[in-house]
């Protein structure tokens, strides 16, 4: 749990046009391997990106501004998911914009580099001659021939050592939402909160949502089932002593014990839920234990 003002800022340079700023929010998923990368982003006017598409998943939360993904706009309080395989894009940014972005693994378990192994891979790339321009790598075939790629493509490929397939688009298009239409609803099953679920997306059940306290409402300790992020989007709440406002980021692993929140005024959280890191350890045991039983 922190205070995401507490935190710096950091430039993202990945080839793109124009620079992102970034606060990096820390989530450790415990599996190795298993990469997820939760910011606060600081977009720039003019920033852009070709039409493209990822190897993993991403999803966007507007604070201020409003954001271009050549997929519709999203401004203030909407919210975006955007999936592994489906193009989109091209960003044209017009005034600067804060989001919320989480990347992480899509259902296909495709590598999502970390924010260190795409520094280091960009840095060599460059080191040793290579141009991104215009959010395209600039290279050349064996016979000197133009050789043009996605820069996160060329970053990926680079690193991997491998070319990068893309997995098949579950969804078509990215899901665009807009939570101000939502209604939110009594959490039967514990007093005083209210929830505004916004979806659940594919096999790994990846949710996206709301809940608040009421004015004086209690949150009881409890141990949590699956991975959540949580970030308190209006009110605040007291919690192992201490007073958090808004701009407050948590990350709760699998298995971990909280305390008791407690909210005088009122406190909205944004929550993403996780369950995929906890089937991907699943994955991961079982492969261990199929590969002992076969020695």
């Amino acid at each position: 749990i922190v205070n995401v003002a507490d935190l710096p800022l950091e430039g993202v340079q990945r080839g793109r046009v124009n620079m992102i700023r970034r606060k990096r929010l820390p989530l450790e998923t415990g599996v190795p391997g298993v990469t997820c990368e939760f910011s606060l982003s600081i977009v720039p006017d003019g920033y852009f990106t070709p039409r493209h598409r990822h190897n993993f998943d991403q999803i966007r939360y507007t604070l201020s501004g409003v954001q271009s993904t050549g997929h519709g706009d999203l401004a203030p309080g909407e919210i975006g998911y955007f999936p592994e395989g489906a193009y989109y894009g091209p960003q044209a940014q017009k005034g600067e914009c804060a989001t919320l972005v989480l990347q992480f693994q899509g259902a296909s378990g495709e590598h999502l580099l970390s924010n260190e192994e795409m520094n280091a891979t960009y840095q060599k790339m460059i080191a040793e001659g290579a141009v991104f321009q215009d959010g395209i790598y600039r290279g050349k075939t064996p016979s000197g021939g133009k050789k043009n790629k996605d820069s996160y493509v060329a970053i990926w490929e680079e690193h991997e050592g491998k070319k990068l397939a893309f997995p098949k688009a579950r969804y078509r298009t990215p899901v665009m939402m807009e939570p101000q239409f939502y209604t939110w609803l009594p959490d039967r099953e514990r007093p005083g909160i209210e929830t505004k679920h916004l979806g659940t997306f594919n096999e790994m059940r990846t949710g996206i949502g709301f809940f608040r306290l009421l004015p004086g409402a209690t949150l009881a300790a409890g141990k949590q089932k699956e991975a959540e992020i949580r970030y308190l989007v209006e009110g605040a709440c007291r919690y192992q002593g201490k007073e958090w406002g808004e701009g407050t980021y948590l990350y709760i692993p699998p298995g971990a014990e909280t305390d008791v929140f407690v909210s005088d005024r009122g406190a909205t959280f944004f929550y993403i839920s996780l369950p995929l890191i906890n089937e991907f350890a699943a994955r991961q045991r079982d492969t261990q234990h199929a590969r002992v039983a076969a020695e």
